[in-house]
């Protein structure tokens, strides 16, 4: 079982207010170093607050974040996980007279609720997330359960993510959260790529309409399909058509400033319209395009309320986007691009120090996978790809490549490349499992 603790170094906090016996003084203000995998023992020395605590880690006060409780001259055993900046997730390994059903048994029992599978399957799953243990948010989560209209493992990752986004308590949300965390996981299907894709299916019912609703939607759909087009990625069309367009696709993607798309704005409409004109004649197969079509537009609000809360919520760190790609007349290459902010919290992502993941998923060259991290404008790419003579390839044009950052401002190192399996797909969001899915690892990296 894996119960994550927040640690930090106490003389980073020490302004605060120190409510318990013997904590008044910050032993040790040295930089922490423990590494990824050191396990460390040590004792509670006191409680500063509601789930915060003091404890003593080779002879210095550490300042702990927990969601359970932890009573003055426990013993620790603590191995560290992961670290971010100056924070250290740790797995509580052993205390004292600590079981994992006496943790569960504990926590429910201070946060008021029965012992029942559910709770004890969210407080594990909160653990694992890092998610505050607050009787509140579990009865909100309960309640995204209802309106999902089940607990199964899925509609519990979809609700996890909505109360870190803070995406609630709207049914609608919930919804088109669940449309967006389902696609995601086939990229092939996702976001623009598929919305490319679909809007020139809607010529022949277009076509087959008319009077004023006919002529209404067939300016919409113009509109619409010119607007999608020219977000398309063109690689034959020269440098610097290709930077405006990926310009215009990453902001298509993201909410304008009164947090409305106008690009799934007018994919309502172009419905709407299409679904009043066509009332009529009942077709099968109109029915199902148009069911298609609404169904792409929700993944897309999913996404916006991703990135809306990107923005602005400490615990979201990322911008995802989809990437779709015009070859041979049609959208036969795609690909993904992940955005993580260098530290956490509610700062802008900022463009001379920033980690992201990009994959694409080509016809001729496979699959490829590249992870830039960038620190005040100095470049370090690695990449993974499916063919040995790919990584060659991309080695002999990297000098071009090379030339073009330079001319941006940036100093682009040599590429380091692995041949292996590349994953299809980059999961934007942590796994319910306290796991971390595989394009966090990539996006963890630090200069």
């Amino acid at each position: 079982m894996t119960i994550n603790l927040i640690l930090t170094n106490l003389n980073a906090v020490a302004g605060k207010a120190i409510a318990t016996g013997g904590a008044g003084v910050v032993k040790g203000s040295r930089q922490l170093t423990w590494e990824v995998g050191q396990v460390l023992q040590g004792r509670v020395l006191g409680r500063l607050e509601t789930g915060y605590y003091i404890l003593e880690l080779e002879g210095r006060e550490i300042l702990a974040r927990s969601p359970f409780f932890l009573s003055p001259g426990d013993l620790v055993s603590l191995q560290v996980r992961e670290r971010q900046g100056s924070l250290y997730m740790v797995k509580l390994l052993s205390r004292t007279g600590l079981t994992p059903d006496l943790i569960y048994g504990e926590l429910l029992t201070r946060l008021g609720l029965k012992d029942t599978p559910l709770h004890r399957s969210l407080v594990q799953k909160f653990i694992n997330r890092r998610l505050p243990l607050q009787r509140e948010l579990l009865e909100q989560a309960k309640q995204a359960l209802v309106l999902l209209g089940s607990e199964d493992e899925e509609s519990i990752e979809v609700v996890l993510q909505a109360l870190k986004l803070e995406a609630w308590p709207r049914a609608g949300a919930l919804k088109s959260l669940q449309e967006f965390m389902l696609v995601a996981k086939d990229p092939e299907q996702a976001g623009m790529t598929r919305l490319a894709r679909f809007i020139p299916l809607l010529a022949g019912l277009i076509d087959g309409l008319a009077g004023e609703r006919g002529e209404e939607a067939r300016l919409l759909y113009q509109e619409l399909r010119a607007l999608v087009a020219s977000l398309v990625l063109k690689p034959e069309e020269g440098e610097v058509k290709v930077a405006a367009q990926l310009r215009n696709l990453l902001s298509s993607q993201l909410p304008a400033g009164d947090g409305v798309n106008g690009l799934v704005a007018r994919l309502d409409y172009l419905l709407q319209a299409l679904q009043d004109g066509t009332r009529e004649t009942g077709r099968e197969t109109d029915v199902k395009l148009l069911a298609t079509g609404k169904e792409i537009a929700r993944q897309l609000a999913g996404q916006l309320i991703c990135q809306s809360c990107s923005r602005e919520n400490e615990f979201q760190g990322y911008l995802y986007f989809t990437l779709p790609l015009w070859k041979n007349s049609d959208v036969t290459t795609w690909g993904q691009l992940v955005i993580k902010k260098e530290r956490n919290g509610n700062n802008p992502i900022n463009r001379q120090n920033l980690n992201m993941t990009i994959l694409l998923n080509t016809k001729n060259l496979g699959c490829l996978l590249l992870e830039l991290s960038i620190w005040q404008r100095e470049v370090r790419v690695q990449g993974r790809v499916e063919k040995e003579w790919v990584g060659r390839l991309i080695n002999e044009s990297w000098p071009a490549l090379q030339g073009t950052f330079a001319r941006l401002g940036y100093h682009l190192h040599d590429y380091k490349w692995q041949a292996g399996i590349v994953a299809r797909c980059l999961v934007p969001w942590e796994m319910a499992s306290g796991e971390n899915s595989p394009r966090i690892g990539f996006l963890d990296k630090r200069v």
